[in-house]
């Protein structure tokens, strides 16, 4: 190509789910005329749908991460490691802490979400041991597994997880592999706080009931219908005054947005992310698409999963094209019912699709094969297993 040509940058904050399938795309089919720039605060990304299973020891680490270096470099596409301090709207400038800034034509941002902490005194205490950045979550709940079994000496470990939903439960039930792996057969008290009285919000009663007598037959003690107001040493304080004795404490809650996303002067929701259009673009006048947790559809809301983020992949490649193009933009569609599968840590699984609840062996098996495909796209001839 001729140096006067003059190509445009095509740039994605955060390597999700959602961008990261652009990156794949992109090996088969560039954008014509344009440049793919890929900025991450880490050159690995966790795929969430298989941290439970690694949890449980049915997968190596390895299984559940994309080499997002190696994933760009196998596109064509240059990879920036960097922490973002803002965005220059008017001149599409990405600013950084350590580096130069890079200039955009049209941007992606998909930096995920994490667990919210409102309203909870003490939720920065370093004893918490957060689910995000997923990428460190196996090493701290190491870290503070070991000091908790140093500290619980003779009697059981008390672990509680803050935070119910398919991810909360999920923790529950593969969490007694991880901990044995790391401190052998010691053992262990789980409890569960969920502020809802359902535990799996959106799903059918059906479901709900499964999970929960499920949970209980392994012997975790679910506390429901409260929340964490005050974090102590070796206490966690909720709503009904109720004080829960804790080693350690695993902290799986509702999505919330990343502090940044407030500092980027646009729209955002009454939660802090960023409102969007049905074509996935903000709803401000700018060159920037939101996609996975980051965004909110302002027609369409949809709950913070990773089963919209995947599904919104094709729309947003063909969506860059196009607003490069100065074409129509295509209008991403959330399905309304979507197959849950939640992973019970010992070989099956529970599932629901369009109202149905059903578990077994074979409802692993498919989740398993579900995931496999997914990460196979980035696998780049590595084993995934």
């Amino acid at each position: 190509m001729s140096s006067s040509v003059q190509l445009r940058h095509v740039v994605l904050w955060g390597i999700g789910h959602t961008n990261a399938l652009v990156v794949r795309a992109w090996r088969d089919h560039p954008i014509p005329g344009s440049r793919l720039i890929c900025v991450a605060d880490a050159s690995i990304s966790t795929y969430s749908g298989m941290l439970p299973g690694v949890l449980a020891g049915q997968y190596s680490r390895q299984a559940m991460q994309i080499d997002l270096d190696r994933l760009s470099e196998s596109a064509g596409a240059e990879f920036v490691p960097g922490d973002l301090r803002g965005i220059d709207l008017d001149s599409r400038v990405l600013l950084f802490e350590d580096r130069e800034r890079i200039e955009f034509d049209v941007l992606s941002i998909g930096i995920g979400s994490v667990p919210s902490r409102s309203g909870v005194v003490g939720a920065d205490d370093d004893r918490i041991v957060s689910i995000k950045p997923m990428l460190t979550f196996l090493d701290r709940l190491a870290i503070r597994l070991i000091e908790a079994s140093n500290a619980a000496r003779v009697r059981a470990v008390r672990i509680t997880i803050v935070g119910g939903g398919a991810g909360g439960a999920e923790i529950a039930f593969c969490l007694p592999a991880f901990v044995h792996r790391i401190l052998g057969n010691v053992l262990i008290e789980r409890t569960l706080i969920h502020e809802g009285e359902t535990l799996v919000t959106g799903s059918v009663a059906s479901t709900n009931i499964r999970v929960q007598r499920r949970l209980e037959q392994t012997g975790v003690t679910m506390v429901m219908g409260r929340r964490v107001t005050r974090v102590e040493p070796g206490h966690l304080i909720l709503s009904d005054g109720q004080s829960v004795e804790t080693d350690l404490t695993i902290w799986a809650t509702g999505a919330a947005a990343p502090p940044i996303l407030a500092r980027l002067g646009l729209p955002v929701d009454e939660r802090g992310f960023l409102l969007t259009r049905p074509t996935l673009q903000v709803v401000a006048d700018r060159p920037i698409f939101v996609v996975g947790d980051s965004g909110t559809l302002i027609e369409s809301p949809t709950p913070k999963a990773g089963v919209h983020a995947v599904r919104q992949g094709p729309i947003l490649r063909e969506n860059l094209a196009r607003l490069l193009d100065g074409r129509p933009l295509l209008a991403y569609q959330p399905q309304k019912s979507f197959l849950r599968l939640i992973n019970t840590g010992d070989g099956r699984a529970i599932g629901e699709y369009r109202g149905y609840t059903f578990e077994g062996r074979w409802c692993w098996s498919l989740k398993d094969w579900i995931d496999r495909r997914f990460m196979e796209q980035f696998s780049l001839n590595r084993p995934s297993r």
